[in-house]
């Protein structure tokens, strides 16, 4: 079955009764998109670049947004493409960001990020909606693997601040203030 059918496709009853825990066994790109999008994030399957910022461009259309706030370059290429309005740095008056992601975790649907996505902004200082960009190479089983990972893959400059995402409807996130409106982009290589 491929990688939408597996996310849009009919779900048994074990799926559709089991849906707080991830199911050993269960491969790791079915049980992260189940768990975003429980948690509220909303996802957008991509097949390639074309694609992926048609959906950016109705994202920003539908939430009518007047500012991105985007600091890495290769997204900044994408916002200019749509000839949106953006800024890199953080000024509190931005609708929503754009921004990477180290990996997304299949473990609760979170989504891992360092200071190298946000350039040193925390959680906090983050605007309430962000759409995040990754490709399913990205996705891991939990949070040790991805810090095994960094800690492996950037041994010489690990980055700081690193943390995890969540949507704004995962039980007991709901009415915390870094609970997030998460879009995702996910976008095949």
């Amino acid at each position: 079955m491929g990688f939408l059918n597996k996310i849009f496709g009919k779900k048994n009853k074990e799926e559709t009764t089991n849906l707080d825990f991830y199911n050993e066994g269960e491969e790791e790109d079915l049980a992260f998109a189940r768990k975003f999008k429980a948690g509220g994030g909303m996802f957008f399957y991509c097949e390639n670049q074309e694609e992926s910022l048609h959906y950016l461009q109705e994202i920003l259309k539908n939430e009518d947004i007047s500012e991105v706030l985007c600091v890495e370059p290769k997204l900044i290429s994408m916002i200019n493409q749509l000839d949106c309005n953006y800024s890199t740095q953080s000024t509190g008056d931005q609708d929503i960001a754009l921004i990477n992601c180290e990996y997304l975790v299949a473990l609760d649907g979170s989504i891992m990020i360092s200071s190298d996505q946000t350039y040193h902004l925390k959680k906090t200082d983050l605007p309430k909606k962000i759409i995040v960009w990754a490709t399913p190479g990205q996705i891991i089983s939990s949070s040790s693997v991805g810090l095994a990972k960094i800690r492996y893959a950037k041994k010489n400059n690990i980055p700081s601040n690193i943390t995890s995402i969540h949507g704004n409807q995962v039980q007991g996130f709901s009415s915390i203030s870094t609970a997030k409106k998460l879009y995702l982009l996910l976008v095949e290589e």
